[in-house]
């Protein structure tokens, strides 16, 4: 697996190619923001699975990982509070 961080929100989407007979290998891929760039890999298969089948169950695994990290990192929402300010005493008009 070669793991790229998302780019942005951009729909994810999960390619099988066969760059030779019986060698199936898993692409997952970003749709880009720009309409004049190509879709952009995100992650993919190290090596060859028997199977498009195969290839297809594991990089539709990859992909609802990738696509929970980015439901995760969309929930945090990161609050700044610093406990000193907290206890300071409120200042008054004289």
């Amino acid at each position: 697996m070669t793991a790229r961080p998302l780019l942005s929100s951009g729909a994810l989407a999960v390619w099988v190619k066969e760059p030779s007979p019986g060698l199936f290998f898993w692409v997952v891929t970003q749709a880009s923001a720009d309409a004049h760039t190509g879709d952009v890999c995100i992650d993919a298969s190290d090596h060859p699975y028997p199977t498009h089948d195969a290839a297809l169950r594991v990089g539709a695994a990859c992909l609802k990982a990738h696509q929970a990290t980015a439901d995760a990192a969309l929930r945090y929402q990161p609050t700044y509070f610093t406990p000193a300010a907290a206890h300071r005493p409120a200042l008054t008009g004289n």
